[in-house]
């Protein structure tokens, strides 16, 4: 993964505020990247930029260039969504936002599952009940 000139801006009644201003980085296959900080200094906004979770109404984000695996980060949702969980993840900071609290986690878990292999229904079955 190559990211370079990662800008993510919010807008507010007040103007643009800037998030993340020029954020690079370059992954390896197999490597792994930790992102640390003070509260408030972008590492959030920077994973969910990637991830292309942060494209709402009152967000902005640009990269000057961005690709996964060769691939531009402009894919389309249907696209992103094959790639989030299954080429890229994020683990979030708290869980009481990130989880339902209304299914158990073993649900949850083989949701992603479903969602990103082709393993059938009764292996995902047995599976959750180990959870």
């Amino acid at each position: 993964m190559e990211v370079h000139g990662l800008r993510t801006s919010f807008f507010t009644d007040d103007g643009e505020i800037p998030a993340v201003d020029g954020v690079d980085f370059f992954i390896r296959e197999g490597e792994v990247l930790g992102i640390v900080g003070e509260s408030g200094c972008g590492k959030s906004v920077t994973s969910l930029s990637i991830m292309g979770c942060c494209q709402k109404e009152s967000a902005r984000w640009l990269a000057a260039r961005f690709c996964l695996k060769g691939e531009s980060s402009r894919s389309s949702e249907r696209r992103m969504k094959q790639i989030r969980g299954n080429e890229i993840a994020m683990i979030f900071q708290e869980p009481m936002t990130s989880l339902n609290p209304l299914f158990t986690i073993g649900n949850q878990l083989v949701e992603a599952i479903r969602i990103h292999t082709k393993i059938g229904k009764k292996k995902r079955e047995r599976g959750q009940r180990r959870c």
